[in-house]
């Protein structure tokens, strides 16, 4: 049985482990959710065995959850594919690292869907490749599902009818996954010190 996103089965499978969709707040530096915070939420949960639910998610974010079954649909409706529910899936050797895709396409794709303000739809539309703010979370996505590339949808059903759907593929190198992996493995080091650090300071 595959435990739909948000479900308290998926927040389990979750705990401690660093996932393609925080992939963002890994590498950031400086402001919003650093990876130092980024890291304590990690040790938190290592800690405590219990998910965190933190986030605040704006109006713009809830209706992108929302509208996100309708994206699916288009793209589905468009390519002739039907896309599959997505479980959450650890590394093949990095236990400590996920990540949830939105669907799986045939057997070698996964899909990431979003549906964002009707301007940034039209940005991604014109400017017309993958958005690089979301191109750490789809190499997740491929490196832990053991896939082959991503299509990127953009999906806004305020749009103009014919500009509703933009859909493009993206296709990591091997070194880019490494490379990835590499990063995933040296912030997953800083967790296990911090950790460290507390189990120390108990016995001082």
């Amino acid at each position: 049985m595959i435990e739909l996103q948000g479900s308290d089965g998926w927040f389990a499978r979750r705990v401690g482990k660093i996932t393609g969709s925080r992939i963002k707040d890994m590498l950031s530096e400086g402001k919003g959710i650093t990876r130092a915070k980024y890291a304590f939420q990690l040790v938190a949960e290592r800690m405590s065995g219990k998910a965190s639910r933190l986030g605040f998610k704006s109006a713009q974010m809830e209706r992108g959850n929302e509208m996100e079954p309708f994206g699916i649909m288009a793209y589905e409706s468009v390519t002739g594919i039907m896309c599959e529910l997505a479980p959450f899936s650890i590394h093949s050797t990095l236990p400590f690292f996920g990540a949830s895709p939105d669907r799986l396409i045939d057997d070698d794709g996964v899909l990431e869907c979003k549906c964002p303000d009707t301007h940034t739809h039209y940005g991604y539309l014109l400017k017309g490749v993958v958005p690089t703010e979301y191109i750490p979370q789809m190499q997740a996505e491929i490196a832990c599902t053991g896939r082959k590339w991503a299509d990127f949808i953009s999906y806004d059903d305020e749009a103009a009818p014919e500009d509703r759907l933009f859909i493009i593929r993206y296709t990591p190198t091997e070194e880019e996954l490494k490379k990835l992996e590499a990063e995933v493995t040296r912030f997953n080091f800083e967790v296990e010190e911090l950790i460290q650090q507390i189990i120390k300071r108990r016995a001082a």
